[in-house]
């Protein structure tokens, strides 16, 4: 009897030893799972080891760029810097061939090229943030994406623009993307090797028509420049980012578009250099943006979130043309919002046209309206560049001929401008112009500001204030505060 329990014993604690040995090997495992996640996982200790280096190298690459700034800077008896001198100062820090410091114009870049990340140098001195150097697997081809990925112009897969060479593909052959979704997929600068795929390549052969074939980089600052894209009418999204200093000097219609038809167009910024030759036809316009809306049948093209800071040139030889800083001429229905200028806008006005002031126009924001289909908004925008004419000049909008329609609401300028916001407006409301202006043309309820009523909190309630009426057609306007150069800027 007692060997049979004694048996029963040994039975129940081989059975409670093995559960405990499985409990054990459980909690193990668990414990085994935690700790790998908390050395591999996004938040583990290795991960967080990596990006503790990487910001360490990044605070270092930046230290050697400030201290090769100010030296540089040090070394030049007006205090200018100097591509050779900042190259010079660079390789003291860190060695020759392990730095590539470049002179664009408004700035520098200094690449390092063991890491692949570069920085910006203003003509101040000022560092910009470190940046990694992203390169297209797949340059002049839109419909692939950077890695690889099968791209169809839809809503959900828009195609995509990497480098100069995706935004000449789309330029030479609009036609096979003119009602496609398409993105910008980061900063281009005209002016920077980082923004081509291959700034030597030759294989595009005289691109920009000057009897020469040089490098795309130079291509692409000499001659007529970057092409315009032409009629489009599908969605481009500008992402929030800028196309630096483009150059373009063409005849009749230019601007990044020199057509659109009921096209959409945002959260985008030009720099530059822009100019027409001459302009001789009727559905000519010079902008930065757009050169031309055309009289698309039931169709509203719409520009939202896009600012110009580029010099916009134009030689008006016909009657019915404009110079925007956004848009040069609208033909067709459009909406203008949350948009802005601060390049300097010029224009020349030839003899052929001879039907007087009215027939032509130069503004900040749009040049010139004409069509039974050109309904257009101006919403939520304003002007500071400086508008130049032979004739007349405005500082949000140009000339208004016959069937045109023009509506300006919460918009503001204080740039240099003969007429404060436009010659003629079908309706305008809460609309401002600095007092230096001579006139506000025909817009009869525009309100002149002195500069110091400008810069205030006041001035700001009152762009805010007209926003928080709450129709629907104000849901996308932006808010306003004042920026560090003292006037009003979006939030």
């Amino acid at each position: 009897m007692k060997k049979h329990i004694q048996k029963g014993k040994m039975k129940n604690q081989k059975g409670i030893t093995l559960l405990a040995l499985v409990i054990t090997i459980i909690v193990l495992l668990i414990l085994a799972g935690i700790t790998i996640s908390a050395i591999t996982g996004d938040n583990g200790i290795i991960g967080n080891a990596e990006q503790a280096k990487e910001e360490t190298e990044i605070a270092n690459e930046k230290e050697i760029v400030e201290k090769a700034t100010v030296q540089a800077m040090g070394n030049n008896k007006y205090g200018n810097i100097e591509e050779d001198e900042l190259q010079s100062e660079l390789d003291k820090e860190t060695g020759e061939g392990k730095t590539e410091a470049t002179d664009i114009e408004d700035e520098f870049e200094v690449v390092f090229i063991d890491s692949n990340r570069y920085y910006t140098v203003d003509k101040d001195g000022n560092v910009g943030e470190g940046q990694e150097i992203i390169k297209d697997k797949n340059p002049g081809d839109i419909t692939t994406g950077k890695d690889g990925e099968t791209l169809d112009g839809s809503e959900e897969h828009p195609y995509e623009i990497w480098c100069i060479e995706d935004l000449i593909e789309w330029s030479q052959n609009y036609t096979k993307y003119q009602n496609n979704h398409i993105i910008l997929c980061k900063d281009l600068n005209f002016k920077s090797r980082l923004s081509y795929a291959d700034s030597e390549n030759t294989s595009y052969g005289d691109i920009n028509e000057d009897d020469k074939i040089e490098g795309l980089i130079e291509e692409m600052q000499t001659g007529i420049g970057f092409t315009p894209i032409a009629n489009f009418s599908g969605i481009f999204n500008g992402n929030h980012f800028e196309i630096q200093n483009i150059y373009i000097v063409n005849n009749e219609s230019v601007g990044l578009f020199s057509q659109i038809d009921g096209a959409m167009i945002s959260n985008l910024g030009i720099s530059g250099y822009i100019e027409s030759k001459e302009i001789t036809s009727i559905a000519g316009g010079t902008g930065s943006i757009v050169g031309n809306i055309s009289e698309g049948r039931n169709k509203k093209s719409h520009i939202e979130n896009c600012s110009n800071s580029a010099i916009i040139k134009g030689f008006l030889n016909e009657n019915y043309t404009g110079i925007g800083g956004i848009i040069g001429k609208s033909n067709g229905a459009a909406n203008i919002v949350n948009c802005s200028n601060e390049g300097t806008i010029i224009s020349e006005v030839g003899t052929k046209v001879y039907m007087g002031e009215n027939a032509i126009g130069t503004a900040g924001i749009l040049g010139y309206t004409r069509g039974d289909k050109a309904d257009v908004n101006i919403y939520n925008s304003y002007n500071i560049g400086n508008i130049s004419s032979n004739k007349s000049s405005c500082g949000i909008m140009g000339g208004i001929w016959a069937e045109g329609s023009i509506n300006i609401e919460n918009c503001f300028n204080i740039g240099e401008a003969q007429i404060g916001i436009c010659k003629s407006a079908n309706s305008s409301n809460n609309i401002y112009y600095l007092d230096s202006a001579s006139s506000t043309g025909g817009v009869t309820n525009a309100i002149s500001i002195a500069k110091d009523e400008l810069v205030s909190e006041e001035f700001i309630n009152l762009l805010n204030d007209y926003i928080e009426v709450g129709e629907s057609y104000k849901s996308n306007w932006k808010k306003w505060k004042l920026g560090e150069e003292g006037y009003p800027i979006f939030e």
